[in-house]
């Protein structure tokens, strides 16, 4: 049995953040930073708080309740809770870990083969318990890659071309 993360440089790192009845997942973009969060910014365009003036953020992807990852890839999960106690569980790889509001809490796997799998909420966390339902996908390394590319956010268009100004024109009476 493996206790001991692996190294943060050799592993995807992911945040999940729970919230009634949602699994809000997010990924560092193309540059592999994450974009600051707090939870002042939270809302249904930003889930998990994403800070729109911070520019490492730009580029990140978040989806709701999927959980891509690559197989034969150690993957640290970064666990939170927006609202209530959750209890982030994916059957198949034996993950289980009680999310908390207010705390960050670290998890890590690493998938052995490919699939479609599930993850659910082992936590009552309220009348729309049952719906709290998201799907855990394992994937080669290039199907992971083109579904980050497909899911990441178009670039913001180009700035305009400031000109100069034009000659005052002269007016006649």
């Amino acid at each position: 049995v493996k206790n001991e993360p692996p190294p943060l440089e050799r592993a995807l790192q992911v945040r999940v953040v729970a919230e009634q009845f949602v699994w809000n997942v997010h990924y560092a973009g193309a540059d592999g930073i994450f974009g600051k969060t707090n939870p002042e910014f939270m809302g249904p365009t930003s889930p998990v708080g994403l800070d729109p003036e911070d520019p490492s953020g730009k580029d990140d992807i978040v989806a709701i309740n999927q959980l891509h990852v690559p197989v034969h890839k150690p993957v640290i999960v970064h666990l939170s809770s927006k609202d209530v106690i959750h209890s982030f569980t994916i059957p198949v790889m034996r993950v289980k870990q009680d999310m908390i509001p207010g705390q960050v809490i670290r998890s890590w796997f690493e998938a052995k083969k490919t699939g479609n799998f599930e993850i659910a909420c082992a936590q009552l966390c309220g009348l729309g318990h049952y719906r709290m339902r998201g799907f855990f996908v394992v994937e080669t390394q290039e199907a992971f890659e083109a579904w980050l590319k497909q899911m990441a956010p178009a670039p913001p268009p180009p700035a305009a071309v400031p000109t100069a100004p034009s000659a005052p024109q002269a007016h006649t009476v």
